[in-house]
Parts: structure tokens; sequence; C-alpha cells
């Protein structure tokens, strides 16, 4: 069983936001998006299998939407372990290798602009066979998160 894990904190100051750093709100229930999408991810993980140290700038690349079952698929994950509806598989249009990697867990899925789901796991980075796996925001999830941050000290 994967489980969606998420940290708050609460900074000193606000942050000033730049042309590179802004506020990414958490909007209502986010449609799946379909396989075939673009989407973006980012994350200072390692940026291949043989690295041993993480990236030190932040990186971003577009993934592709990898339909359910192709992902379960003897020739994907073949059931091991199953892509649920609460997953996302993203990665290789086909024809570029586009993954996160050890280290991007927690970071972002955006599709369309808007946050749809968090890296979860993956096998290896970068193999066209084993894309990334995302956990999806549900609007249960998203529900949860707003109530969470409305009750805490913050």
């Amino acid at each position: 069983i994967y489980r969606l894990f998420l940290f708050y904190f609460q900074l000193d100051k606000p942050v000033k936001e730049t042309k590179t750093v802004k506020c990414l709100k958490l909007g209502r229930t986010v449609k799946e998006p379909t396989a075939g999408s673009s989407c973006l991810v980012a994350g200072w993980g390692k940026t291949n299998n043989i690295a041993k140290q993480m990236s030190d700038v932040l990186r971003s690349v577009n993934v592709t939407v990898i339909d359910r079952m192709k992902c379960n698929s003897p020739d994907y994950y073949n059931l091991k372990p199953v892509i649920t509806s609460s997953m996302i598989c993203a990665g290789s249009d086909g024809k570029n290798n586009a993954d996160t990697c050890g280290g991007d867990s927690g970071g972002p899925l955006l599709c369309n602009g808007a946050l749809v789901g968090v890296t979860s796991f993956g096998r290896k980075c970068g193999m066209k066979t084993k894309p990334g796996v995302y956990s999806f925001l549900t609007e249960k999830q998203l529900t949860w998160i707003k109530k969470t941050m409305k009750s805490s000290d913050l």
C-alpha cells in the first residue's frame, strides 16, 4: 500500500515572489490527466541511475502521462505493484527519456499549471517501460490538506 505523506512548515517571514519563485495555490478537484498529456515535474534529486549525489540546482522536465492499463501491462510494471486509480504513471513520450529520480519524491506533478500529483516512486530512472509513478491528488486528499492547514497553528 502506498500512502501520500505531506509535511508543511511555517516560514519565519513571507516568501518574496519573483520570476522564478511563485506560490502554487491548491485548487479544487483536479481532473485526472488523460494519457498522452504533457505535464511538468521538478526536483533536486539525482540526475541519473549512477549519480551518487543529488542535483545542486532545481531541475524540471516534461513527462507524458501513460495509460494506467499500459502501465500495469507485462511490458511495464506487470501489476508489481498494481498502479491504482489513486496513481498516475508519467514518463517518456516514446522518443525521449523523461523521469524523476531518487530524491525527487514529494515534488510536484503539474498538468496545465495545476498541481495534480506528487512524485512517489519508480524503478531506476529514465527507463521508458518503468515510468515515474505519482500520487494523484484526489478531491478527498485536497479537502484533507486544506482542512489540516486551516486547523494548524499557522
